[in-house]
């Protein structure tokens, strides 16, 4: 028992020495915590409340706002502009990568209870970062303050989601080059690799993985071959409607199982299954496999989270609010 717990340690030791020489990201913020104390006291428990009954009713909705949140951040910045629309197909909800993505009524239908308590003061923006926190809350993850004063921006491109997103496919080293563009670090990408927690994957997105690793009908040796055999008859080539759970060990609740699903070689994604590839990125993974590890977990996720709630934010008089999140731009 002591050997294990001088282990352990060791581990521990191991990688938050390695992390934390890695990381680079920025600390200062242009937002600030209990933003609209004044203009709109009670915001957060009203987008909360709001937030409890839909989750009430769609088990799925907390993993498309997480993923919503993220995928306006990396786009153009946390400003909302995922939400807008374009007649001629020209705007990030139009790319590929946000095909799947989901929770624009929802973020929609709270808005409209904050513009009646509010009109003109809480941008979307911050709506989607308390939405995100809530998220993460209400399925048995950390809560933590949600930083605000983000202003929405009115410009949305295609392009911008094609650039920046990160790939479903990439390794450890183009991960860290799509993160360190928005100034994240390596930890951060590691523990906001995470989120997969909770949510699904098409059979598109890691169908490769199972009929054609390396172009020769291969399967990918990384995947657990039990795993790899059940994958497949869920998944026959050519599937495009099937879903399957990024984390089968507790789809539904945020915990370590995202972390022990890829110790287990048991990921969907080559993203996520590349993490076990560099030995900085395996050791963490490792200690997050430990039931002990979780408060662990959940301080670093709630940091990272806060870290890309800062990316390209809009402030003072940059952006706008809007009473509507989801209007066309053309």
């Amino acid at each position: 028992m002591a050997s294990q717990k001088i282990e352990r340690l060791l581990l521990v030791l191991v990688v938050v020495a390695g992390l934390t020489k890695m990381s680079s990201g920025t600390t200062s913020s242009p937002l600030q915590y209990d933003y609209y104390n004044a203009t709109c006291p009670g915001v957060e428990e009203l987008v909360r409340t709001e937030l409890v009954a839909l989750f009430g009713n769609d088990s799925t909705l907390p993993a498309g706002l997480l993923r919503l949140h993220f995928h306006d951040c990396f786009a153009a910045g946390c400003d909302a502009t995922i939400m807008l629309k374009s007649h001629n197909g020209t705007a990030q909800r139009d790319a590929d990568p946000n095909s799947t993505v989901r929770g624009y009524e929802a973020i929609e239908a709270i808005k409209a209870k904050v513009e009646a308590a509010c009109p003109l003061v809480v941008s979307c923006a911050d709506i989607m970062a308390m939405a995100a926190r809530d998220a993460v809350n209400y399925t048995m993850g950390p809560a933590y303050e949600v930083e605000t004063g983000r202003r929405d921006g009115n410009v949305s491109r295609k392009d911008d989601a094609l650039r920046f997103l990160p790939p479903a496919d990439g390794n450890v080293s183009v991960l860290l080059d799509y993160f360190a563009v928005q100034n994240l670090t390596y930890k951060d990408m590691v523990v906001l690799s995470a989120a997969h927690t909770l949510g699904v994957a098409h059979c598109p997105s890691f169908s490769q993985r199972l009929y054609n690793y390396t172009g020769a009908g291969d399967v990918d040796p990384r995947l657990d071959a039990a795993y790899a055999a059940n994958l497949t008859a869920a998944c026959p080539a050519g599937n495009v409607a099937t879903v399957q759970p990024l984390d089968p060990v507790s789809p539904y609740t945020f915990d370590l199982g995202y972390y022990q699903t890829v110790y287990n070689r048991e990921a969907l994604l080559a993203s996520d299954a590349a993490l076990l590839d560099d030995s900085l990125s395996f050791a963490y993974v490792q200690l997050m496999t430990k039931g002990s590890s979780l408060s662990i977990f959940f301080d670093d996720f709630a940091a990272s989270m806060i870290n890309m709630g800062r990316i390209g934010v809009r402030t003072g008089t940059d952006g706008e609010i809007r009473a509507t999140c989801s209007i066309y731009v053309d």
